[in-house]
């Protein structure tokens, strides 16, 4: 193994998201062949000799998780499931099958950031109101708002309340704002390193850039059955999103300096760097 005893996860001063070193590292138990998150986006794990059968796909919102689910479904014999949890949230399971194939997406700073803000996904009102400059400086607030999302919501009496998978998953409070929900929820990606299951880590536009490469990768990597012939992802994914509120700010069409030096202070520079993505 590549690390040592593990530090107390996510904890820093005054309650801060802290990114151990151990988390920075590709080398690890099971890794296929040279393929590196940082250098080629793509970084195979397989932990079992079993011929995994289904899949669960994790990564926040605005990620490009429903394509990659959709790319793999499509040219695998992988069954994909969401028994594992919420996928855009931190670790919810008790265990992780022999069987399944634990695959994390992470996509680039700015493109994701400006991604959440056109499509603020749970946020409540009064953060689909800000600006995007007030957006991405604001305590990050999400709530469970439609049923549709959250099947459960109505039967437990939970509409409207705080959405727990976005608060600090030891401390429970709110992140200062969505940078620092960034680095918690990467930080979680990468160390699912450390669970012991067949995992599959890539970054969104290395996927895109060879999608059929990227599925005889992992077919390779994990002894799936081959399929008749690629069937490449041509539509678009995702659920439209129905904003709360009118004449909303508009997405800038440029970020501003002042924007991206605050993002440039906010995220983790090791951290980014770990997932292969230079300063924003």
């Amino acid at each position: 193994m590549c690390h040592g005893h593990l530090p107390c996860p996510f904890v820093g001063g005054q309650g801060v998201v802290a990114t151990p070193n151990w988390l920075f590292s590709d080398c690890g138990t099971g890794q296929i062949g040279c393929m590196s998150l940082a250098t080629t986006g793509i970084d195979i794990r397989r932990r079992h000799a079993s011929v995994p059968d289904h899949l669960q796909v994790f990564g926040e919102r605005s990620s490009g998780t429903n394509f990659v689910k959709a790319l793999i479904k499509r040219n695998t014999t992988l069954t994909a499931v969401d028994h594992y949890g919420w996928k855009h949230g931190f670790a919810q399971m008790t265990g992780i099958g022999k069987g399944a194939l634990i695959v994390g997406v992470v996509r680039d700073p700015v493109g994701w950031v400006r991604s959440m803000y056109a499509k603020p996904w749970h946020c409540p009102p009064a953060m689909q109101a800000l600006g995007f400059s007030d957006f991405i400086r604001a305590e990050w607030a999400t709530i469970i708002d439609r049923k549709r999302y959250f099947p459960d919501a109505g039967a437990h009496g939970t509409p409207g309340t705080p959405l727990q998978q976005d608060r600090h998953p030891i401390t429970g409070r709110r992140f200062a704002n969505i940078a620092e929900l960034r680095t918690a929820k990467a930080a979680y990606l990468l160390g699912l390193r450390n669970r012991g299951c067949n995992l599959v880590l890539c970054r969104l536009d290395a996927v895109q850039a060879d999608p059929e490469g990227f599925v005889v990768a992992v077919s390779e990597a994990f002894d799936l059955p081959p399929v008749e012939a690629y069937r490449p992802v041509t539509r678009r994914l995702g659920s439209r999103f129905l904003h709360n509120v009118g004449d909303r700010p508009a997405l800038p069409d440029t970020i501003s300096d002042a924007d991206r030096a605050f993002l440039v202070q906010a995220l983790d520079p090791k951290l980014e760097a770990a997932m292969g993505f230079a300063r924003p």
